[in-house]
């Protein structure tokens, strides 16, 4: 009986320690989605403050969305180029994941940092008919791209 309770200990010990590994791995990661991002035709800014994010999408000087919402899957209600729409946005792994509903129009979009960090991968799904998806890549904007 001793010799099993051990064994069940250890186990439980090394499941804990991989587990608080992978989660601070997951932190790092998300940390990592924060900052200004520079595509072909749109921008992306990210903020995260505690379990809230900011997010800004914009077209040149047109701002197309600015969303303040919680991480915790909450439904928040946001204008989007004048429109109303409600945003739920939550954590999938690294992955911030964002349940934009506009209308009848539902999207789903998943941003996520690859490469050196250097990348951010959004990642649109229509939920509900009509459109296709897409995964547009965006590049870190330095200081001084930032600027222009």
């Amino acid at each position: 009986m001793r010799l099993y309770f051990g064994r069940v200990m250890f186990a439980s010990v090394a499941l804990l320690g991989v587990a608080g590994v992978a989660f601070a791995d997951g932190q790092d990661d998300r940390a990592k989605l924060t900052g200004k991002w520079q595509g072909a035709s749109a921008n992306w800014m990210i903020e995260q403050n505690g379990d809230s994010v900011h997010i800004v999408n914009s077209n040149g000087a047109q701002t197309v969305e600015d969303i303040s919402c919680s991480t915790s899957g909450k439904e928040c209600a946001v204008k989007n180029a004048g429109h109303s729409a409600k945003v739920s946005m939550w954590f999938n792994g690294a992955k911030l994941v964002e349940l934009e509903t506009t209308g009848n129009s539902t999207v789903k979009r998943r941003f996520s940092v690859s490469g050196n960090g250097d990348t951010l991968d959004v990642e649109t799904i229509p939920v509900t008919a009509g459109g296709t998806g897409e995964t547009v890549h965006y590049k870190r904007a330095t200081a001084e791209t930032a600027r222009q």
